[in-house]
Order: C-alpha cells, then sequence, then structure tokens
C-alpha cells in the first residue's frame, strides 16, 4: 500500500470515530420529558322531580277530582268535575334529589293560563298556580330570578286550584258545560358552582 492509500484508511478510521463519538455525545445530550397522573371524577346525578309523598288534594263541596304522580314522578295527571260553589285543588313539592342545584328557569302555561281563563269566563271560573307562595298568570321568564332549588332533597311547594264560585245572580252562571285542558311546564337548569 501506497502512503497515499495509509492515509486514506487513517483518514477513513479518524472520520469513522469522529461520528461515533459525535454521535454518543448528542446521546448524551438528549432529554425525556414525561407527564404521569391520576384523575378521579366524582359521581354526579340530576333529578328533578315531584314528591309523591307531599301530593294533597283539598276538595269543596265534592268535586271529583283525582291527581296522580306518573312517568317516573315526572308528570301530574289531574281530572275534576266542578259544580257551582266547588273548588278543587292540589299541593305538591317539586322535589331535588340531585347532587347539584337546580334553578327554575322557566313556567309555562300549556293550552289555558290563568288569565286565559279569568279574559274568557271572568269571575265564572277561577285558575291559579302558585310556586313557592307566587302566583303566576302567564308564561314567565324567570332567568333574572334566583328561584333555588337546593341539592339533595331541596323541596318547593306548587298549588293548583280551580273555583267555580256561586255568583251573585243567574247571568255569571255557566250556561254550557265547559272542560277546559290546562297544564303547567317547568323547566329546570343546573347551578354550576366551581368549589
Amino acid at each position: 500500500m501506497n502512503k497515499e492509500g495509509r492515509f486514506q484508511n487513517v483518514l477513513i478510521i479518524l472520520l469513522a470515530v469522529a461520528v461515533v463519538g459525535m454521535s454518543i455525545g448528542f446521546a448524551a445530550l438528549q432529554t425525556q420529558l414525561t407527564i404521569n397522573g391520576n384523575a378521579t371524577f366524582q359521581a354526579a346525578k340530576w333529578k328533578v322531580i315531584w314528591d309523591n309523598t307531599t301530593l294533597q288534594e283539598t276538595e269543596v263541596n265534592g268535586t271529583n277530582g283525582t291527581a296522580v304522580i306518573n312517568n317516573n314522578n315526572l308528570n301530574i295527571d289531574y281530572t275534576v268535575t266542578l259544580k257551582p260553589n266547588s273548588s278543587y285543588s292540589f299541593t305538591v313539592n317539586a322535589k331535588n334529589e340531585g347532587t347539584f342545584d337546580a334553578k327554575l328557569n322557566r313556567i309555562t302555561f300549556l293550552h289555558n293560563s290563568p288569565a286565559d281563563v279569568t279574559n274568557t269566563y271572568g269571575t265564572k271560573i277561577g285558575y291559579t298556580f302558585t310556586y313557592n307562595g307566587v302566583a303566576y298568570t302567564e308564561t314567565t321568564d324567570l332567568t333574572a330570578k334566583d328561584i333555588k332549588l337546593p341539592k339533595n332533597g331541596g323541596t318547593v311547594p306548587v298549588v293548583v286550584t280551580l273555583t267555580y264560585p256561586l255568583p251573585g245572580d243567574e247571568s255569571q252562571l255557566l250556561t254550557n258545560e265547559t272542560t277546559l285542558e290546562l297544564g303547567v311546564q317547568l323547566d329546570y337548569v343546573p347551578i354550576v358552582e366551581n368549589n
């Protein structure tokens, strides 16, 4: 081998050693970042219902009313026949069995509101809906009010009352049998708290 060939071999060996040395040097400068963790998510429940243990009916002068809570305590169905000088009402509690507070966001009258009944029949028929002691007469937006139903068993009383008063004169009597379709929908939303 000539001098030039030996020089090339030495140069190749030196380059190979340099490349291996550089890769070892870069490997020594490597860093690994790791994230390990555990996250626990608490159990939660959303359940606002009618409390069937609180349903109480009141009849004056034999009105033949029945109220029944059904559909997993989400609906109340009632029927009643009133004659002059009679009334019917029922009281029931809305109950929050959930794990966070609920807020009553809207009360919507279905079919006929108390105002509709008054406008159509004057004082011949009475219809009131009371939520937590406040009477409502039309679709009401409650977003500005803080009507809270506390978590874990909080309750609010609801009262529906129908009356057929005995008028002072014959002109105030209903001349035809009248059947009214009545209903109320209560919409609740969760209150999200940052604890």
